[in-house]
Formats: structure tokens, C-alpha cells, sequence
């Protein structure tokens, strides 16, 4: 059967519908619909919201994520805070019970973070459109969100207290406390913050399909052409 090569169109829903399920039975992902729709002058918002129609099914790695990103962030929240009050050195009970207890949902925290992340990884190696799923998108970005805060938070807090040493404005030689304060900061939230924000934007399609240039998109064939005026489903 003969068929005509168009681009979908988005005033007629019903058409631009049964285009995205051909494409997804076809097996292109959402990444790929995004890009032919924007090389069909679709505005990349647009045409991200429309590609993430074509998926069948997402979440299903709902579990996985939420532990991966539960665990990395409460579990390095967790850990710097540790690392921050055995630097202190802390005297009083309470602070070393809190130490104490911030150890405790480290270890307890981290390992189910990379257990799950091990899990993630063969799954989104195994299926290509797992990446694509809004839980993971939004976790991340929380993710992302939340390490920002906190880390910006700490380290003006960590860092204030090192310079007001150096220059003499609070009356104590914090020293080499001060630069260990700030390096554990630095070295929890720095590389959490990337981590998390590379996998987010794996995830959000407006952002990749803007990333390619538009004549560099993955050339998907004449299996993958739209047949204009399909409305079966």
C-alpha cells in the first residue's frame, strides 16, 4: 500500500494520536518523536508533552527510583552531618548522640541507595524508554533542588565561620576545623548536585531534543513515517 509522508499536525488530535502510536510500535522513543517534531518546526515544549503521549506505560521502576533518591540524598544528608559534628568535635551528650544517630541512617541509607542504583542501571540498560518516566524526572530534580539548598546553606555557614577566623571577627582560631568544615561540604553536595541534575535532564525531553542540533536528529526510517488521516487505534 502506497502512503504519503507528512509531518503530524497539531490541530487534528485524532491523526497526531494514531501517528504517536505508530511511532512507539515502531519502537522510537519519546527522545526521537520530540526531535522529528521539532524538525517539523513544533515548538520543543510542544513537542516534548506530545512525545511523552506515545508511551504505553511508565512507573513501573516507581520502587527504584524512590529508593535510589530517597537513599542518596537523606543518606549524604546524613553523612556530611556526621562528618560535620565529628569535626566539631562534639562535648556535650546530645551532639554525640545526634552524631551517633546521623551514622546510623548513613549506613543504613547509602547502601540501599546503591543497591537500587545498581537495579536502575540494568533496567534502563535493558529498557531504553525506563529513563523516560516522570517519577524519575521529578525525584531527580528534587534531588537536585533540595542539594542545592542545603549545601549553598552550609557552605555560607561553614564558610562565614572559616573567614571570620582568618580575619580575626569571632574571637577563635577554628583553624584547620574551618577548612575541613568547608571540604566536606563541598565534597558531599558538589557531586551529588551534578549527579542529580545530569540524571534529570536524562530524563526531561524538551531539554535533549533542544541539546541536538535539528539536521543531527536519529533518523528513523520509513518505518517510522506519519500516515496522514489514520484514526484506527
Amino acid at each position: 500500500m502506497n502512503s504519503t509522508t507528512t509531518q503530524p499536525n497539531p490541530t487534528t488530535p485524532r491523526s497526531t494520536g494514531q501517528w504517536l502510536v505508530d511511532q512507539r510500535n515502531a519502537g522510537a522513543t519519546p527522545e526521537e518523536i520530540a526531535d522529528l517534531l521539532v524538525r517539523a518546526g513544533w515548538s520543543a515544549d510542544a513537542a516534548a508533552d506530545t512525545a511523552l503521549r506515545s508511551l504505553r506505560s511508565v512507573d513501573r521502576h516507581r520502587l527504584l527510583y524512590h529508593g535510589l533518591c530517597w537513599g542518596a540524598g537523606l543518606g549524604s544528608l546524613a553523612l556530611g552531618s556526621a562528618l560535620h559534628l565529628a569535626i566539631a568535635n562534639p562535648q556535650h551528650l546530645d551532639d554525640r548522640t545526634t552524631m551517633a544517630l546521623a551514622i546510623t541512617v548513613a549506613i543504613v541509607l547509602l547502601p540501599i541507595a546503591a543497591t537500587c542504583g545498581y537495579f536502575v542501571h540494568r533496567v534502563e540498560h535493558e529498557d531504553r524508554f525506563a529513563v523516560f518516566s516522570p517519577t524519575r524526572r521529578t525525584l531527580f530534580g528534587w534531588l537536585a533542588g533540595c542539594t542545592a539548598v542545603v549545601g549553598i546553606s552550609r557552605l555560607i555557614t561553614y564558610l562565614y565561620q572559616l573567614v571570620s577566623s582568618l580575619v580575626g571577627a569571632s574571637g577563635e582560631d577554628l583553624g584547620i576545623d574551618a577548612f575541613g568544615q568547608v571540604a566536606v561540604t563541598l565534597v558531599i553536595a558538589v557531586p551529588l548536585f551534578a549527579w542529580s541534575i545530569v540524571q534529570w535532564r536524562r530524563s526531561n525531553v524538551a531539554l535533549r531534543s533542544l541539546g541536538r542540533n535539528v539536521g543531527d536528529g536519529p533518523g528513523l526510517g520509513n518505518g517510522h513515517e506519519y500516515l496522514g488521516g489514520g484514526d484506527q487505534r
